[in-house]
């Protein structure tokens, strides 16, 4: 059994394609998607298999075996069809009394960046172990094919915004000999009764659009149909199975969960009473960043200032969700999509959470102020979407406070949940992602001119928050300490020092300038106290320094130069050059830009990986 499966294997011919991605050629870049998240890839390939996704390998499994008797090499062409299979949306399952087809899948989700396994069952005439009628006219198979797709559903109607495509059985994949023998003409397989199982692999993007979401009015789906196409007295016949999977996009560690450069702020006052004097309460709320992950904790700042004479009784978190509705596609140019400049036809609020403040929370008495850090648990399952064709899912945060029975004052934030394995990728796609992710930084530090080498590692996105956070604390304290200390070394320094005690001058103009002033102060003031540059008197707390020769006269500190004056002053070190230039990069950190939904989370244009033709 093990030589035949062997036998099988070594006819399988080897493809050209597969062979040019595993070498590392590359080809002519295109654009995955559009500026919103549902993007059409672009035909730029032939017109009838479109264009191909390069190959990132097999997904990783600690106790995965290959089994020798059933081994068969998957396709590893994954290509976007031309022409979108919008037939699908109509007939997702199609059945014939003498063909049967299933799905199996290898895993639950499935990442951008990774691939879709598992493998197809094909059942013809019930199996081998039944006999075939000779009355039975011959059935010739000529294709079977898997193809992934993407649905936006809002209200019945229906709208197919991506599509990948993998043959398994055509010209160049002839079908298991246990299936078919002989190949016959036209590219075409007289099958026998036979059950097999086709191994499939699709090669996904890291931009694969939405993660799935469902409600009562709209919905995001991903499914994994199966066509088998023959033909049975010269009648031409289709199968067809469908099964929804799970698909999660992809998002740039690198600004996933990192701070914003500056914090998100919101205020407003509201007056109580005009009687007397004007009596106001004023609600200050804050967050240091805009991301947050469906089911997580969020955390939200709030300032409270009561000028009035009544207490604030009650504060109150609500979670709020948005959805656009759209009757009228986008209207795009050249260069994207302009769906900023569409307006909603309506929309509908609900308010999703509520929580109010109660641990430890005894109100905001009159004339006093109160500031303190909520926290609000997210449910699961609610995730942003960016505007598509039909809608658009975006979500706030509002903090209401109450003074009395109709005195309520509210503010809104704007806030993106994300799905939690969009940045804690699943450990069997590591390695697949991680290689989708350092091909798009490698481009963009390339165009960039950097050529900076990327490596990703699992938890990249909370590393990446972790060090802009201690980057941006170390630019708040460099001022009063390490700058300090930075000084006094430079200046210290015996670079720094034009003429010391023991060496003689050079024979230069400079030099002699110098010797003659030391020589004229001495002489002109000798009644002064003369110390030496960099000297510091801890009785008086005042610091001695000399710009122009070995000894100056007493000046105190506030009525010299600035340190950082000083320190650009003469020439510097390699080694002071190198630590000036690492403290300068670290001030220049700065946090992502503020993001309408889930779309500036993903990889810039000039970021989208390439495609290889066929």
């Amino acid at each position: 059994m093990a030589g035949n499966g062997l036998s099988l294997l070594s006819s399988i011919p080897e493809r050209s394609s597969s062979k040019q991605i595993q070498q590392g050629s590359s080809a002519a870049s295109m654009r995955s998607a559009a500026t919103h998240p549902f993007p059409h890839l672009p035909s730029q390939g032939t017109p009838s298999n479109g264009t191909t996704v390069p190959a990132r390998g097999r997904s990783t499994s600690p106790i995965r075996r290959p089994d020798v008797v059933t081994l068969r090499r998957a396709p590893s062409r994954t290509f976007a069809p031309s022409v979108m299979p919008t037939d699908l949306l109509d007939t997702p399952r199609l059945t014939h009394s003498r063909l049967n087809l299933a799905v199996r899948l290898s895993a639950p989700v499935f990442m951008g960046g990774a691939t879709v396994e598992g493998g197809i069952h094909v059942g013809i005439d019930g199996g081998p172990f039944e006999t075939r009628r000779k009355s039975t006219p011959v059935l010739s198979l000529s294709k079977v094919s898997a193809t992934l797709v993407g649905i936006e559903r809002c209200k019945g109607k229906q709208d197919m915004f991506r599509a990948l495509s993998s043959n398994l059985i055509d010209a160049a994949h002839p079908p298991p000999a246990s299936m078919a023998p002989d190949p016959g003409p036209d590219a075409t397989w007289d099958v026998q009764p036979s059950n097999s199982t086709l191994p499939f692999r699709l090669d996904l993007p890291v931009v694969m659009g939405p993660p799935p979401y469902k409600s009562k009015k709209v919905g995001i789906s991903y499914w994994l149909s199966t066509l088998a196409e023959f033909r049975i007295s010269g009648k031409h016949h289709m199968v067809r199975q469908s099964r929804e999977v799970t698909v999660v996009t992809v998002h740039d560690p690198e600004r996933a969960l990192v701070n914003l450069s500056s914090p998100l702020l919101v205020m407003d006052e509201m007056v109580v009473s005009k009687q007397y004097s004007t009596q106001t309460v004023k609600l200050t709320a804050g967050l240091h960043r805009q991301t947050w992950i469906s089911g997580y904790l969020i955390f939200v700042d709030m300032h409270i200032v009561n000028k009035s004479s009544k207490d604030v009784r009650k504060v109150e978190l609500q979670l709020e969700k948005t959805t656009l509705f759209h009757n009228y596609p986008a209207p795009t140019t050249s260069a994207g999509s302009a769906d900023v400049l569409r307006l909603p036809d309506h929309r509908q609020t609900e308010i999703v959470v509520r929580k109010n403040l109660a641990d430890g929370f005894q109100g905001v008495h009159s004339l006093s102020e109160d500031f303190r850090t909520c926290q609000l648990e997210l449910p699961t399952g609610l995730v942003s979407i960016e505007t598509g064709r039909f809608f658009g899912i975006r979500y706030f945060l509002n903090i209401q406070i109450t003074c009395s029975f109709n005195k309520h004052l509210k503010v809104q934030l704007p806030i993106t949940i994300i799905h939690p394995n969009s940045i804690d990728i699943p450990p069997n796609a590591i390695a697949q992602v991680a290689a989708s992710i350092e091909h798009k930084h490698r481009n963009h530090s390339s165009a960039s001119g950097t050529g900076s080498p990327y490596r990703y590692r699992a938890g990249q996105a909370f590393k990446a928050a972790r060090r802009q956070s201690y980057l941006q604390l170390r630019k708040d304290t460099l001022g009063s300490t390490e700058m300090e200390e930075l000084t006094r070394t430079l200046e210290g320094s015996p670079r720094r020092i034009a003429l010391r005690l023991g060496d003689s001058p050079r024979k230069t103009k400079v030099g002699r300038r110098q010797s003659a002033n030391v020589l004229g102060n001495s002489s002109r003031s000798s009644h002064q106290h003369l110390l030496p540059r960099s000297s510091f008197d801890t009785t008086t707390n005042t610091k001695y320094s000399m710009p122009h020769s070995s000894f100056e006269t007493v000046k105190p500190l506030e009525q010299r130069e600035s340190p950082q004056r000083r320190v650009s002053r003469g020439p510097r070190s390699s080694l002071e050059t190198k630590v000036l230039k690492g403290l300068r990069g670290s001030l220049e950190t700065s946090g992502p830009r503020l993001q309408r939904s889930t779309s500036g989370l993903a990889f810039d244009d000039s970021d989208k990986e390439n495609y290889a033709p066929k």
